[in-house]
């Protein structure tokens, strides 16, 4: 804003300088089918028209004045509620007119301020006895031909002596793109129409405000404006045009090529003028808005790919037809329009109203049928209908999806499906058939299995026995090197039947004979009793074997017989293989949760690579490979334990069984030939 010039919100007191407008505002007023009056700052009455007279009572200086029917002046109330944020405010109050009668009246106030936002009068209508509302009326029509708003300027010009006046549509916010809609000029040149930056004009200082008045200056405020240098103007007025909810659209504005004196009274003016202003401004944009918007509908409806069908829906004529459609159906456009939806529908004509009336009611309809297309074809078809206005008439789209192919294909995957049931229904049977018979032949294998063992046990059991009763002279003395054959029967007899039951074992785990029952007992006692058990063996062979034990009891929840069988074979495997020296079995709590038996030997060791295949399958039984291992090893996982081995050779090795303190339930067995193919 440039030093010395002068903005004001809505005009300075109408008494000072000539009324230039006093007329006009007469004028303006008498249009006016209400009673309308125009206060001054005083509250004194500057202006009215002849239907406002009955309200009026001389003051004690003889000048007008609104009264109350208590003798309140009105002004003390429009001046104590002037404040409020609204252009509008309605004083709901009772009046005694000029007859004497007291009536229920209702006046709508448009304040007029002054310099720095000084109250300087104010815009006084009053309701007519129907309720009419100040922000229903319109000088001009607002349904009258397109020139509405150019007759409505002009006339506001012509009211004012303006030298221009035009109506700018405004970006919401006040962007910097606005656009003049109207423009009419006493001589010269008018306010170009069309749209124009809004950076440094006039409109740009709208912001915040509802009514902008440069008395004079103009050109010297907008030196960047070439049109007020042009055309001589001085002085510039404007106020914001709303739309019913409040929002700012656009501005009405006027230029005068001399100083504006009477600020008030157009501001009153332009106070009046904008609420019809405002009405024209919505209607326009409404009808701009329809017209792209049937456009937008119109290149849709013309380019889609998809048939679309306009329909009435009173009488169920097709009305229109998009390309797509004329190809589906096989019908000109005029064809098609001369029809009803009613002959292209293969459902009945009760149940196609149905539908239409549900559509025009405002839901958006779907359903499936059959069309008729020319020559007696017949397709499948998806049918979309809704609501929508063309033209401003209320009118029904029908969206076809021709679905044929896909229902034709549907009709292939059901049959293929039913084929594909029938077909697994008997591979399941031939399977089951099969798996039955590898069932039978597997019982009969684990039978032929189970006796061969028996027979196998039952003579390396003589054998060994033989061998015993020879070594203790039962059959006579036997010299050294009897004595070191027979000796040499009886290891081997024992080594395979120690084969045997290891291989027995192995199978029933990998079968999943395993069963898993837990139970609480002193793992020190069982063993205990596994170390007592073996001592005679131990002694046979000149060996020493000790337990150590240094927490007794040692109290654990877990299947008692499979740790007891993996004792047996960790301790029988440390005792058969250990030829001089002693075992050694320690047993011990490993934290809160687990516990340890290590079985260490004095025997021959084992390899680093042999370490890594000695739980691998019972075909691994080396001399010193030990027998059971695989089986031991599974057995440990069903105890979700583990087995460790530590190992020199020559010097013997640490067979170490880890297990929980509490087991309750079994842990997995893992594939013995997976890890031997690991």
């Amino acid at each position: 804003m440039h030093e010395g010039t002068r903005h004001i919100d809505s005009g300075e007191s109408a008494s000072s300088g000539p009324h230039v407008t006093r007329g006009a505002l007469r004028a303006l007023l008498r249009s006016m089918a209400l009673p309308a009056v125009m206060l001054l700052n005083d509250g004194t009455v500057a202006v009215h028209n002849t239907a406002a007279a009955a309200f009026l009572t001389p003051g004690p200086q003889g000048i007008d004045r609104m009264y109350l029917h208590d003798g309140t002046d009105l002004w003390t109330v429009i001046s104590a509620r002037a404040d409020e944020a609204a252009p509008f405010f309605d004083v709901r109050t009772r009046m005694r007119v000029a007859d004497g009668q007291v009536v229920d009246i209702t006046f709508v106030v448009a304040p007029l301020r002054g310099a720095q936002g000084a109250l300087a009068g104010a815009m006084v209508l009053a309701l007519d006895a129907l309720g009419t509302r100040v922000r229903e009326l319109a000088v001009v029509d607002v349904d009258s031909a397109e020139g509405a708003l150019e007759s409505l300027v002009e006339r506001l010009g012509r009211l004012t002596s303006a030298a221009h006046t035009y109506v700018i549509e405004l970006e919401p916010g006040f962007g910097a793109e606005a656009e003049v809609l109207a423009s009419w000029s006493s001589s010269g040149t008018p306010v170009p129409l069309g749209p124009f930056d809004a950076r440094n004009t006039p409109s740009e200082s709208f912001t915040g405000r509802r009514f902008l008045c440069v008395p004079e200056g103009l050109r010297d405020a907008y030196p960047d404006e070439p049109f007020f240098e042009e055309n001589a103007c001085v002085a510039y007025a404007g106020t914001v045009l709303l739309d019913p909810a409040g929002e700012q659209i656009g501005i009405l504005a006027g230029l005068w090529r001399q100083p504006l004196d009477d600020v008030a009274g157009v501001s009153a003016a332009f106070a009046v003028t904008a609420v019809a202003a405002s009405r024209m401004l919505v209607a326009r944009l409404a009808q701009r808005d329809l017209r792209e918007s049937e456009q937008r509908y119109s290149a849709v409806f013309e380019g889609s790919a998809v048939p679309i069908v306009l329909i009435d829906p009173d009488t169920t004529q097709i009305i229109d037809a998009n390309p797509a459609a004329c190809e589906f159906y096989g019908y000109a456009r005029d064809d098609l329009m001369a029809m009803s939806v009613l002959q292209t529908d293969a459902l009945s004509a009760e149940m196609v109203r149905t539908e239409i009336e549900r559509a025009a009611t405002g839901q958006r309809v779907h359903f499936a049928s059959k069309h008729l297309l020319s020559g007696g074809r017949v397709r499948d078809v998806d049918v979309n209908i809704g609501p929508v206005r063309v033209g401003g008439r209320p009118i029904l789209y029908s969206m076809i999806h021709d679905i044929t192919e896909r229902k034709r294909m549907e009709s292939e995957l059901e049959r293929a499906k039913r084929n594909l049931e029938i077909v697994v229904g008997r591979r399941t049977e031939d399977l089951l058939r099969t798996n039955a018979e590898l069932q039978q032949a597997s019982v009969a294998r684990d039978m032929v299995f189970a006796s061969l063992a028996r027979e196998m046990r039952t003579s390396l059991q003589t054998i060994t026995g033989f061998s015993d009763l020879l070594l203790g002279g039962m059959a006579g003395p036997l010299s050294d090197e009897q004595r070191r054959q027979v000796e040499m029967i009886r290891e081997a007899g024992r080594q395979l039947s120690g084969f045997s039951a290891s291989l027995l074992e192995s199978r029933r785990s990998t079968d999943g004979d395993t069963r898993f029952e837990a139970e609480p007992f002193d793992l020190v006692d069982l063993v205990e009793s596994v170390v007592f058990g073996l001592a005679s063996f131990a002694e046979e062979k000149g060996l020493t074997l000790d337990l150590v034990a240094e927490d007794r009891p040692l109290e654990i929840e877990t299947d008692r017989f499979m740790v007891q069988q993996v004792l047996l074979n960790l301790l029988s495997n440390a005792i058969r293989y250990t030829r001089a020296g002693g075992v050694t079995v320690t047993v011990r709590r490993v934290g809160e949760d687990h516990c340890s038996v290590a079985v260490a030997d004095t025997g021959p060791g084992l390899p680093p690579q042999q370490i890594e295949t000695v739980f691998q399958g019972p075909e691994v039984h080396e001399p010193a490979a030990g027998i059971g291992l695989p089986a031991s090893g599974r057995i440990a996982s069903v105890l979700r334990g583990a087995i460790d081995v530590q190992s020199v050779v020559g010097e013997g090795s640490v067979f170490t069984l880890m297990l929980p303190i509490s087991v309750t339930s079994p842990g997995e067995v893992a594939d013995p030939e997976a890890d031997a193919n690991a």
